[in-house]
């Protein structure tokens, strides 16, 4: 069954899949030119049945100066969870928000948001979620993110 999404998402993108691969059963990563992210997001939600986001999160290549931006979407029928990723720059990370396509990333792209500066274009509500109201400073999930030091008691 997981031959068959990768099969599927090639045929539907193929000038727009950098990489897609089953990497064991029940898992299938898939890697997306930044621009088609949301195209290929409602097309598993649409066409193969992911309906649901498990997760959003962000992964810092301060080296590349790059971010990976990584959507966990199940297909509870399926019992497939797809890992679709993208690759964003350092220096300008904005990426369309996939709320349209599962609702259930309205938190987890919020938080990325927070913990990485990366900024979903269309969501209803970036605002701070975990982080004190006064915060300052650069996200503390960036590699380059130095923690303050206690004054001394």
């Amino acid at each position: 069954m997981e031959d068959r999404v990768v099969e599927d998402v090639k045929a539907s993108f193929p000038d727009d899949v950098l990489e897609i691969d089953v990497q064991r059963r029940g898992r299938v990563s898939i890697s997306v030119k930044r621009d088609r992210i949301y195209d290929v997001g409602l097309f598993l939600r649409d066409k193969l049945g992911f309906d649901h986001i498990a997760s959003v999160s962000g992964v810092d290549y301060i080296d590349k100066k790059e971010f990976e931006v990584v959507y966990h979407a199940w297909s509870i029928d399926k019992k497939i969870l797809a890992a679709l990723r993208t690759r964003i720059p350092r220096d300008n990370p904005v990426l369309k928000s996939l709320v349209d396509v599962w609702e259930g990333a309205l938190y987890h792209e919020r938080e990325t948001w927070e913990m990485f500066g990366i900024k979903f274009e269309g969501h209803p509500n970036l605002s701070l979620l975990l982080l004190p109201e006064d915060w300052e400073g650069i996200p503390p999930l960036r590699k380059d993110f130095i923690l303050p030091k206690r004054p001394q008691e």
